[in-house]
């Protein structure tokens, strides 16, 4: 399997169509426009409000089964702030070519994950324990 693209975005759905439905998407920085309240959690400056949206294509001999995955949200040191761990199915699309490639469109939620620090992040995606990308975000104070 490979990774087509991953997208961090504000929404998104799936339906059964095969088909994403996305709203603002494509972004990189969380702009942190005033102070936390006095009651968020100790340690925090910002939280995350959205998902991310990825696309993964399988050759028809891995299709059929469950492959776990592990979402890493790192800080720019490397540290592990969060993870997010499940498992990814392609289905076999009946009517693909042979060597067509089977899609899984996988949507996960980070929305409420608490950023300790203003800075850049990754997110690194990992699927049968092999890597297969990453993207970086940045969490910027404009108060």
């Amino acid at each position: 399997m490979e990774i087509t693209w991953m997208m961090l975005a504000n929404h998104a759905e799936a339906p059964p169509n095969g088909l994403l439905y996305i709203s603002g998407g494509a972004w990189d920085t969380v702009n942190v426009l005033n102070p936390l309240p006095a009651e968020a959690p100790e340690g925090a400056v910002a939280f995350i409000e959205g998902v991310l949206v990825i696309r993964l294509r399988f050759h028809q001999t891995e299709t059929e089964r469950d492959y776990p995955f592990r979402l890493s949200i790192m800080d720019e040191d490397g540290a592990e702030i969060g993870h997010v761990d499940g498992d990814v199915r392609a289905e076999r699309v009946e009517g693909h070519p042979p060597a067509w490639p089977h899609p899984a469109n996988m949507i996960v939620s980070l929305t409420g994950l608490p950023l300790p620090r203003f800075g850049e992040y990754r997110i690194s995606l990992e699927v049968n324990r092999d890597h297969k990308g990453e993207i970086p975000f940045r969490a910027v104070r404009r108060y």
